[in-house]
């Protein structure tokens, strides 16, 4: 179609060329879905469609848009329609609400402030260390020694973070480093840099190394009420979903960002978002499954196992198996020992397991819970600090049910913390005083806020359930040099249990590092330094 001149300018401030036939659409955040609904169903395109149902008088009428958008919507329906709408949202919660956004797979892109690479040993402007006082604990009458134990802990993390830096550049001077600064395709040393320009940005990569070295090794005494900052694109459907399970969520802190998320994307999607709220079928059945895990005397926890265990998925026993799954996150045994004790129950017990799973359906959107997503060729049960969980937790081409953060499965304390000589200022801080509180807690707020006290460096138990294309996503990708040495050490158990079973499957994981790597920014480090001096002189 040829426009006018006129309708060429108009065009203009939306659209990013008025002439050809490929274009981005820009500055109509909370209309382009409705536009591109209409699109799907009218002949013309897109510009077209804008131009004749959109403008009017020669300028775009929100009120009149409004009305179409909500005629559009009944018509086409909102679900499929809100996936052709986003918005940017940018936030600060606890870390234990970062794991219940970021697990809302479908739609989403976050990305979260790096307990690896930032230290958070800095004070508000009321001299308090930044973590989450958490309502629950506070309406309990415990936040004194809440506030106690996690300042004690802030406090050892914030000498030690120091500390470890001084003891890593003890291990590692200035002058024995090296990094790729220069783009030549080998590691320069500081002896052999040329003027002041290259040594300034040597010092910037060794500085970062060992700032983020540090870092990675004394995060696991933050605990995870720690507040930290998220951003967060999404389309409609995929914040909808989100804030209805945040409002459906037994911790307070969740029902509060749910409800100061939702106020803001009113402002943008406010069409694409309201029906979001709490789903009581959800909140029933959470409510049920706990109170038959009681009955059936399966609260209780056993002891910490094998990091990696790899389940195969057998056919004859699907049923049992998918109950035990059912029951996981809801208990705080293994899924090994839930798997013999459902396939010991009689089929009273089991039949009162899955019709307490499905609910009490009223319609088509009482879905299943994720454990229905069962039956993957690779099921693991991975046992690994919050610290592990945090970073493998972002995949999304997989199913993960997690349990409740307890600090009944233990601690690992990194080597280097025991190299240095820091030990015994780590157990002090993470052993009776976290046990003590943390048992406080939950007898008088419950397990769920009983997590908050939990540090990252304490292990849970998480099954991860995922098809051949994802494990060689994720086995490749989490065990480069430049990852952390506790997950990397996971997903290598998960390659090689994976192809003792398997063997064939080898040269689909060809990629998989198994090294070990003492210093996993090196490389980073330089690169950056690489790519900003490339910049500069652009």
């Amino acid at each position: 179609m040829a426009f006018t001149t006129e309708e060429k300018t108009r065009l203009s401030e939306f659209v990013s060329n008025p002439t050809s036939d490929i274009y981005v659409i820009q500055g109509l955040a909370g209309i382009i879905g409705a536009v591109f609904a209409r699109y799907s169903r009218a002949q013309g395109d897109f510009r077209e469609i804008f131009l004749k149902e959109f403008i009017e008088a020669g300028e775009l009428d929100p009120e009149h848009a409004k009305e179409l958008i909500e005629r559009i919507l009944i018509s086409y329906g909102d679900d499929s329609v809100g996936e052709l709408e986003g918005a940017h949202l940018s936030g600060r919660f606890s870390n234990l609400a970062t794991k219940e956004v970021e697990d809302r797979r479908i739609g989403g892109s976050p990305i979260e402030q790096s307990s690896r690479f930032v230290r958070y040993d800095s004070r508000d402007e009321n001299g308090q260390y930044q973590y989450l006082r958490p309502r629950e604990i506070i309406e309990a009458g415990l936040q004194t020694e809440f506030e106690g134990v996690m300042d004690g802990l802030f406090d050892t993390y914030s000498a030690l973070v120091s500390k470890m830096q001084d003891y890593f550049r003890h291990l590692k001077p200035i002058t024995s480093a090296e990094y790729d600064i220069l783009a030549k395709g080998k590691k320069e040393r500081w002896d052999e840099l040329a003027d002041d320009d290259e040594r300034a940005m040597f010092r910037r990569a060794y500085n970062f190394d060992i700032r983020s070295k540090a870092c990675d090794t004394v995060r696991i005494l933050l605990p995870a009420c720690t507040l930290t900052n998220v951003g967060l694109f999404g389309n409609g459907r995929f914040f909808q979903n989100l804030l209805t399970h945040l409002y459906s969520h037994p911790l307070q802190e969740m029902n509060t960002v749910a409800e100061k998320m939702h106020r803001e994307l009113d402002t943008v999607i406010e069409p694409y978002v309201r029906r979001a709220g709490p789903d009581q079928y959800r909140i029933e059945i959470r409510k049920e499954m706990d109170a038959l895990v009681q009955d059936l005397d399966l609260d209780g926890g056993d002891l910490a196992g094998e990091p990696v265990t790899l389940f195969g998925v057998k056919p004859q026993l699907y049923y049992e198996e998918l109950l035990a799954q059912s029951l996981f996150s809801h208990a705080q045994l293994s899924l090994l020992a839930l798997q013999w004790r459902v396939r010991a129950m009689s089929p009273v017990q089991k039949a009162q397991i899955w019709k307490t799973f499905i609910g009490a359906r009223k319609s088509r959107r009482d879905r299943l819970g994720r454990a229905a997503e069962f039956g993957y060729p690779f099921l693991f049960q991975v046992e690994g600090d919050f610290g592990i969980y945090r970073d493998l937790q972002r995949h999304r081409m997989l199913t993960q049910e997690r349990q409740l953060l307890t600090p009944y499965l233990g601690y690992e304390i990194p080597q280097e913390i025991i190299d240095a000589g820091y030990e015994s200022a780590v157990i002090q801080a993470l052993e009776l005083p976290i046990v003590a509180l943390y048992e406080e807690v939950r007898e008088r707020c419950g397990g769920w806020v009983a997590q908050y006290v939990v540090p990252f460096g304490f292990k849970l138990r998480w099954t991860m359930g995922m098809n051949l294309r994802e494990a060689q996503h994720m086995l490749e990708l989490r065990t480069i040099p430049q990852g952390h040495p506790s997950y990397r050490k996971i997903c290598q158990e998960m390659a090689r249990q994976i192809m003792q079973e398997h063997p064939w499957i080898e040269e689909a994981l060809r990629y998989v590092d198994y090294n070990d790597y003492l210093w996993t920014r090196d490389t980073v480090a330089g690169g950056i330094e690489r790519k900003l001096k490339a910049l500069t002189k652009e």
